[in-house]
């Protein structure tokens, strides 16, 4: 998808350039459309073990970087001010991955998965966002191309997924490491709270319909939790504390907006 969405970003890009080169029209315009990518590098989401009388001890800890993944975005928005626009946008990840592999060898737990293991599953991630945008000055105009920068802040809501949770365990016998999958749990949904942060340029070629958004965002996408309920091999299904943590990421973003 994000792919897909890169093709369009070229198309539209040339129709800007074009643009600016042909009939001057009118660049009185209220509302606008806009489609958008980027990238997200991740924070550890801070998931620590919410209980070690069920959950094994871990040397490592439990908390694990999300990696690294695109995005695209859509919104909608107008001019309310001359500095000011508002728009509502909606954001959509690829699947983040969760790994950790992990060491302890005391036992007894409930969910007891060997003397080592690795942790595993995704997350996904979608946020509809009220965005408001700044306008510190009206920026500089060259080769009718007005460029101006701008800062943004946003709140809204996000909507977080945890499937294919499973864990690994490996058991030492007779000096032979032993894995298998020896816990499962099931797919969770959370909603949560989100907000963003930015700050970037606007690239508008004088009255012309386009327009560049190209910019940074800090984005916290909201809290998600893993399933309380889960399969063990030595217990079979159990209930547990379940774990948490926040996605939160550092992104690039570019968007292409149309005014009309």
């Amino acid at each position: 998808m994000v792919k897909k969405i890169g093709l369009l970003f070229f198309f539209l890009t040339f129709q800007l350039y074009a643009g600016s080169m042909g009939t001057v029209i009118s660049s009185d315009y209220s509302w606008f459309a806009a489609i958008g990518t980027g990238f997200s590098w991740t924070e550890k989401p801070g998931i620590y073990n919410p209980d070690s009388t069920q959950w094994d001890p871990a040397i490592e800890g439990y908390d694990a970087h999300l990696g690294d993944r695109g995005f695209y975005t859509f919104a909608i928005g107008a001019k309310i001010l001359e500095f000011m626009d508002i728009e509502i946008s909606y954001l959509n990840h690829e699947v983040f991955n969760y790994q950790k592999f992990q060491t302890g060898e005391q036992s007894g737990q409930t969910a007891f998965t060997g003397n080592a293991r690795t942790r595993f599953f995704q997350l996904d991630n979608r946020a509809l966002l009220i965005n408001s945008f700044l306008y510190p000055y009206q920026g500089l105009t060259s080769f009718k191309v007005n460029i101006k920068p701008f800062v943004s802040g946003g709140i809204g809501y996000a909507h977080n997924q945890v499937h294919n949770f499973y864990t690994v365990g490996t058991t030492t016998i007779a000096n032979t490491s032993i894995g298998s999958t020896s816990s499962i749990g099931s797919a969770i949904n959370a909603n949560s709270f989100a907000w963003q942060g930015s700050a970037g340029l606007t690239i508008t070629p004088i009255q012309s319909h386009l327009g560049i958004n190209v910019g940074y965002r800090y984005f916290n996408g909201g809290k998600f939790n893993t399933s309380s309920t889960i399969y063990t091999n030595s217990n079979g299904i159990i209930n547990t504390k379940n774990w948490s943590g926040y996605l939160k990421a550092n992104q690039v973003f570019l968007e292409v907006l149309y005014w009309i």
